[in-house]
């Protein structure tokens, strides 16, 4: 017997790297786990033949040879499969796109950082050339929407929007998609959302700011994802985490992140959990006391590795000095190409910056000969060599100069550029 499956409340690319592999492996039994997530549950409702599933309580797998498995790598994420493990000639297959090391050691494994793990298996059936009806190409486009934020996650990869272009050649309907991933919030997720709002703690770490908030809620509300995500965009959060009492013993933990240096699927695996940079979720059986004791624990320990402005900045490449004429400074800003130039004094002291549009200030032909000290700016913006590139750049967009000057204790160390923060940017 062969089968495939995929781990316990299975998302859409859960599901749909299932269905993949069924085409991959025609022979094996797609087996469904117990529990699924809300919206997929309704989108198999509607598709359930066509995917040809069987219900995990349905499937007998004591005679089972190859066991294919789908975004997931421990056996303890799937559905009763635990005692699998060791089981003589057993021949297991993992697809997967989370790195982290899992529990089963696959005899072929299939491991690459794509955004979606249902994009590697779309890779496959391209290159076998089999053929794709309208729905499965929604449903795998599904996957790869849900898992990549529609291809904005900093997860997401060239080959995640290679086969996603490539599913909607061959009839994905992003009508159904924006279907399913779009969920309006009901009016008890509207109460939630609001609580929130009003008891967020906020944090800061390092350059990034977290929200964290406990609330209670029920096993019922289907939307606490979509409620975290909205926190986290309303309070302007780069990291927000949820921490969520289903019961005396039973904490839901839903994370979200939007800044690369954050990985809240690293964090929130501490706690048995899973998931991806920017989104990621844990069930855990403990008190919520308990719970949000280990996850602020885990938060403390966090290393983010943001690049500091000492690590970018540059020597001042050019510069006025105080007793240079009007005339001089000006002619100096134009040959530099841009449009101020720093005025340092002795023992590398910045006095100010002076701009090309001081130079309508002039009325008289006299200042062209006086020292550019007499039109300079003396309030300027400027970094210190410990900031980080997040406060760079928000310190750049109020400044007109294009670049700042690095300045610790009254001395001026350097300056940092829009070309030194793009290359960090953008990864060059």
């Amino acid at each position: 017997m062969i089968a495939a499956t995929t781990h316990v409340n299975a998302d859409f690319d859960a599901l749909a790297s299932l269905v993949a592999a069924g085409m991959l492996y025609p022979e094996a039994q797609r087996v469904l786990p117990g529990q699924v997530q809300p919206a997929v549950r309704d989108f198999i409702a509607v598709h359930w033949d066509l995917l040809r599933l069987r219900a995990r309580k349905e499937v007998d797998l004591s005679d089972l040879a190859h066991l294919i498995v789908t975004d997931v790598s421990s056996w303890e994420r799937l559905d009763e499969m635990r005692d699998l493990a060791g089981k003589a000639g057993l021949r297991v297959t993992v697809w997967d796109h989370h790195l982290a090391p899992g529990t089963i050691v696959a005899d072929e494994l299939h491991l690459e950082p794509t955004g979606a793990v249902v994009t590697q298996l779309v890779e496959e059936i391209q290159a076998r050339d089999l053929a794709l009806s309208p729905i499965h190409a929604t449903l795998f486009l599904l996957g790869i929407y849900h898992d990549t934020g529609s291809l904005s996650y900093p997860s997401t990869t060239p080959r995640d929007a290679r086969m996603a272009a490539f599913l909607l050649e061959n009839g994905a309907d992003l009508n159904v998609v924006a279907g399913y991933l779009a969920s309006a919030l009901d009016a008890r997720h509207l109460d939630l959302f609001g609580r929130m709002l009003e008891e967020a703690e906020t944090r800061q770490l390092g350059g990034l700011r977290l929200g964290l908030c406990v609330q209670d809620a029920d096993k019922s509300m289907t939307m606490l994802p979509n409620v975290v995500s909205r926190f986290m965009e309303m309070l302007g959060l780069d990291v927000a985490l949820g921490i969520f009492p289903l019961s005396g013993s039973r904490t839901a933990v839903i994370g979200r992140a939007s800044a690369r240096e954050f990985d809240v699927g690293a964090l929130l695996r501490h706690l048995g959990g899973g998931g991806h940079p920017g989104a990621a979720s844990a069930m855990v059986s403990a008190p919520v006391a308990e719970v949000r004791a280990r996850l602020e624990a885990l938060i403390d320990q966090a290393e983010i590795q943001e690049p500091r402005v000492a690590e970018l900045m540059e020597p001042v490449r050019a510069s006025l000095s105080p007793q240079d004429p009007v005339r001089l400074a000006a002619d100096r800003v134009r040959r530099s190409g841009r449009q101020a130039l720093l005025v340092i004094g002795d023992d590398q002291i910045a006095l100010g910056t002076f701009a090309l549009s001081q130079v309508d200030k002039i009325r008289h032909e006299r200042q062209w000969e006086q020292p550019v000290t007499s039109l300079m700016r003396r309030q300027m913006t400027s970094v210190r060599p410990d900031q980080t590139l997040r406060e760079s750049l928000q310190l750049m967009a109020g400044s007109e100069l294009g670049f700042l000057p690095v300045i610790d204790e009254g001395r001026l160390l350097g300056e940092i550029t829009r070309g030194a923060i793009i290359l960090s940017l953008y990864d060059f």
